[in-house]
């Protein structure tokens, strides 16, 4: 294998979709502030479970926002590989594709356009975020006869 993928800037809407995705992490500190400093006054006391919960939730979503972040700081990863299938993922929230060697990455709305699987194709991508942006089918030697 090469050195690692080269890298290419990202769109203002992929580096857009990157900071909304951050936007949990916000609504889950603040809820943890919350929680943790005036639920009690208001209703008397708290669950014992639910701060304990709400900090792991604020851990999720802190992970997912640093990946995002790291993806927004080092672009779009550019690796070519094959499309082996292309479906829905199981949430319903957009579309998947699983490669030989990226493994499973979520496509983007304008990404999944003409892809076909059993194709080889040139990926942007952000690693951490596993988010594929755009796809290139690569030219086959057997096409230009």
């Amino acid at each position: 294998m090469d050195g690692g993928p080269d890298t290419a800037p990202l769109a203002f809407r992929e580096k857009s979709r990157l900071l909304v995705e951050c936007v949990p992490l916000v609504f889950w500190m603040l809820a943890f502030v919350f929680v943790a400093t005036m639920l009690d006054d208001i209703v008397g006391s708290q669950p014992p479970l639910l701060l304990p919960f709400v900090g792991l939730v604020l851990l999720m979503t802190g992970f997912q926002a640093v990946n995002r972040l790291r993806d927004l700081a080092s672009g779009a990863a550019i690796r070519e590989d094959l499309l082996e299938r292309i479906g829905s993922s199981r949430r319903g929230a957009g579309r998947q594709g699983q490669f030989k060697e990226l493994g499973r990455l979520r496509i983007a709305k304008q990404a999944v356009g003409d892809s076909f699987p059993s194709v080889r194709y040139r990926v942007y991508y952000s690693p951490a975020s596993k988010i594929v942006w755009r796809l290139e089918p690569l030219k086959s030697p057997e096409v230009s006869k």
